[in-house]
């Protein structure tokens, strides 16, 4: 989950998504994450196992198709699109953020 909320976020863009080596939990990020991209469970699976090959496991399969988006959604709805200024730049922000800036500190 917290894997995915990095994901989510793009702020954090690009991002290089890898494990120790690259099938399992790698897999399993990417596959629940093409769910919450509203990808078909069959493409889902192709991907996963294109790229798991014969390593493939299917407790992976089973945890990706019984992975709740829901959960995910609402960490979604948390987060929130503001215009910011006269350059009505997007700038993701999280509930509770604001948009002022803090306060300038001068030296005398």
């Amino acid at each position: 989950m917290e894997a995915l909320k990095i994901l989510l976020d793009v702020r954090n863009h690009p991002v290089l998504i890898h494990c120790k080596r690259g099938k399992h939990r790698t897999g399993c990020v990417v596959g629940c994450f093409r769910k919450m991209q509203n990808w078909c469970l069959s493409s889902v699976f192709e991907e996963y196992q294109r790229y798991a090959g014969a390593k493939s496991r299917t407790a992976d399969l089973t945890f990706i198709e019984m992975f709740d988006i829901i959960n995910l959604r609402q960490c979604l709805y948390n987060i929130i699109y503001q215009y910011q200024g006269a350059s009505k730049k997007r700038r993701l922000m999280y509930q509770g953020e604001t948009t002022q800036k803090p306060p300038r500190l001068t030296s005398f």
